[in-house]
């Protein structure tokens, strides 16, 4: 193998003795190879190069392990986007006409997939002659610019609808869902799908043929002409994807029917027509608000990904990294901890003093770490594999060996304290301790603990399984260490990690209080709980608030009410409706009854209406009616949530602004295409914010604005930097 000296930072060139090149890429400076401006560059230099000494064919691969391309610079990209549309069109022009060398080439070319290869990455794939997959589990091929609110530019949309068809190109465009490498093999994506050790030379060995058979030759001119397409199949693609895209983002996501007509009016002229169509719909979807908000969101994720959640660097450095970890708790919230732990590859003890109450959560837990989404079922062999790894016992004294314990009991502060007590007790020194509470204090939890150093607040959300976030509360003698151990870990889980100091309800519950106590005032004002709901679906939250009481359960929102109204009652006072519903035994879907009455009980009960005898309930404690436009239901939902955000920055409860809204999109569901809370204040201004909180005063200082309001307002400048 020769190397072929070109200066090159980002990829390497290598000619081998039977003529072939290989294009071996690694972009230093990021945790995945990017499509940087650098790689960019390099690759147009590369090819310069082979067209003065054609190969006999390029092989283009990654040497970052788990890594084809990840995507494109969204740096960059934002950069672009402030530049206007016509440097967003030469953006992809240009980019397009890159890869289009790929395969318009004297040599023929073949893309050797392993691991990611997303957006940017995908699209160079499709733009060589031939493409091999591995068969490796962190193999993934997808397409997730609709998720950053935009299509792909650099000839996705030309290039899939010809190689898979339209209907399948508007799919895994619009979803921006990815597949594994046997996966992209049935459809048609990849050419093969082969072990990674094999890779390099099945690729190699496939070209040679794919070349002496002349299919690359007709491959090439298939792919530069229009798609037939029977005007009775488009009509029906047409009508069925835009109505599966209509319920899937409830109109307010431009990007998937800007696809799928992109795909469409793309398929009906040839491929050079195709790229100008592209290139248009890629420049108006990136000048959108969504876009921008969601590259937004993209961003402060990745801030997040990068934070090692304290300011010292070399404490996050020396933190020790949990390999054994067990869970105190087998009950709803410590099963999904523990499911979480397996199907993340640890070992974990599982530790509850309820045999019985063990004894029934283990074959859950196994159950759910074996979920296959693609069967639809557990697979049975990962459910022996995850019974290897999970130790149950019934005391405290199987902690002995591990190097994190996440305690997961009842919500009662002295069960609590005792618990932590004794695990504290059993552990070595050096063992990181947790607690996976919603609402009590972590300085309280502490109290009767020797090393409260070691000790913090570790707060997974309900349903584990698919929420993302975990609250990690620093206590007031929590250490840096200690934080970054457990920031670190929740990550390795898949989840992400905010740090947020000790405070009633944290940040999430604390800023998620204002909008369900008001939308119980609002039940007090006459204002019908369905129509509640509905503008809050409206605004864009995946459930409205009185639907949210009775999922979560109306005891646990009456605890965490009493907790935030003894904190914070001057604007946050404890509603009677609740526990008078609670003392009447209707606690929400698991009873089957609470606000709305349901067909069963259970987290998948569906609502059959709003319950009259819970509007009796109500009725005792009713408030004269106010206006209730439309307008005013959304003010009055989100604009006190507005003010509380604005208050925790004040406190200092965050470590950076960014972490308010990637909270409350990943645990609230609040709308990423809204950017999150701040950016959705930023939208409407301070001076807005201001004046529609004008009529809403006298409801009290839950409605006032805040001094952090009214500076804003006084000087233009937005919540967000």
């Amino acid at each position: 193998m020769t190397v072929i000296p070109g200066g090159l930072r980002t990829l390497a060139i290598e000619r081998a003795a039977d003529g072939f090149v290989r294009l071996v890429f690694q972009v230093p400076d990021h945790r995945h190879n990017v499509l940087s401006r650098e790689a960019l560059e390099d690759l147009a230099a590369a090819l310069d190069l082979l067209d003065g000494a054609p190969p006999t064919g390029v092989v283009i691969v990654s040497a970052r392990p788990g890594s084809f391309f990840a995507g494109a610079d969204l740096q960059r990209l934002a950069a672009l986007r402030d530049a206007g549309q016509p440097a967003l069109v030469d953006a992809c022009d240009r980019g397009r006409r890159l890869f289009d060398r790929l395969s318009t080439s004297a040599y023929a070319t073949v893309a050797v997939i392993d691991g990611v290869c997303l957006g940017g990455g995908l699209e160079l794939a499709l733009a060589c002659d031939l493409r091999v997959a591995t068969d490796e589990p962190h193999t993934a091929l997808g397409c997730p610019e609709v998720k950053l609110g935009l299509l792909p530019g650099w000839g996705g949309t030309v290039r899939l609808p010809r190689l898979i068809g339209p209907g399948p190109a508007v799919e895994m465009t619009a979803s921006g869902e990815t597949c594994d490498g046997s996966a992209a093999e049935r459809m048609g994506l990849v050419d093969a799908c082969v072990p990674a050790g094999v890779a390099v030379e099945s690729a190699i060995r496939l070209l040679a043929i794919r070349r002496r058979d002349g299919s690359i030759e007709r491959r090439r001119s298939r792919m530069a002409e229009a798609v037939t397409l029977d005007p009775v199949e488009r009509e029906f693609l047409e009508s069925t994807a835009a109505a599966a895209i209509l319920g899937r983002t409830g109109g307010h996501y431009p990007a998937p029917p800007a696809i799928l007509q992109t795909i469409l009016a793309g398929s009906a002229v040839d491929a050079r027509a195709a790229a100008r169509i592209e290139s248009a719909a890629f420049a108006r979807l990136a000048a959108t608000p969504v876009a921008g908000n969601l590259l937004r969101v993209f961003a402060i994720g990745d801030r997040n990904r990068r934070d090692p959640g304290v300011a010292d660097p070399l404490v996050a450095a020396a933190a020790p990294v949990i390999a054994n970890p067990a869970v105190v708790g087998a009950g709803i919230m410590g099963s999904g901890i523990a499911t979480r732990h397996l199907r993340s590859g640890f070992p974990l003890v599982l530790v509850d003093i309820d045999e019985q109450a063990l004894t029934a959560a283990v074959p859950c837990i196994l159950d759910e770490a074996a979920w296959d989404r693609r069967s639809g079922s557990a697979d049975p062999t990962a459910a022996l594999g995850h019974a290897t790894r999970l130790r149950s016992a019934a005391t405290l004294a199987s902690c002995a060996g591990v190097d994190l314990v996440i305690e997961s009991v009842t919500e009662r502060p002295d069960v609590k304290q005792q618990v932590l007590a004794d695990i504290e007790r059993v552990v070595g020194p050096d063992t990181v301790i947790a607690t996976n509470t919603s609402t009590n204090p972590i300085g309280r939890l502490a109290a009767g603990l020797e090393a409260p150093a070691r000790f913090c607040g570790m707060h997974f959300f309900n349903p584990v399984r698919w929420m993302m976030l975990v609250e990690v509360v620093r206590g007031p003698a929590t250490s840096d260490r200690t934080v970054a151990a457990v920031v670190a870990h929740a990550k390795r889980l898949g989840k992400v990690p905010v740090v947020v100091s000790d405070s009633p309800g944290f940040l999430v519950n604390r800023i998620l209080m204002p909008y369900l106590h008001e939308a119980g005032e609002l039940l007090r004002e006459g204002v019908p709980a369905e129509r509640i709901d509905r503008a809050a679906r409206a605004f864009g939250m995946p459930l409205g608030p009185i639907e949210l009481y009775d999922m979560v359960g109306l005891d646990t929102a009456f605890y965490a009410g009493l907790v935030l109204s003894a904190a914070f009652g001057d604007r946050i006072e404890a509603s009677p409706v609740i526990p008078a519903l609670v003392k009447a035994g209707r606690l929400g879907r698991k009873t089957g009854a609470g606000f709305y009455r349901y067909a069963g009980t259970g987290p998948h009960a569906r609502p059959a209406g709003f319950d009259d005898r819970a509007g009796e309930v109500i009725a005792r404690y009713a408030h004269p009616p106010r206006d209730t436009s439309d307008r005013v239901l959304v003010d009055r939902l989100f604009l006190p949530m507005l003010l509380e955000a604005l208050r925790v920055i004040d406190e200092g409860l965050v470590r950076d602004v960014g972490d308010v809204d990637l909270a409350v999109i990943h645990a609230l569901g609040f709308p990423a295409f809204r950017g999150g809370l701040l950016a959705w204040g930023d939208s409407l201004g301070a001076a807005e914010v201001v004046r529609r909180l004008e009529p809403l005063v006298d409801l009290g200082l839950r409605m006032q604005p805040t001094p952090r309001l009214l500076d804003h307002a006084s000087s233009g400048r937005p919540f967000t930097p």
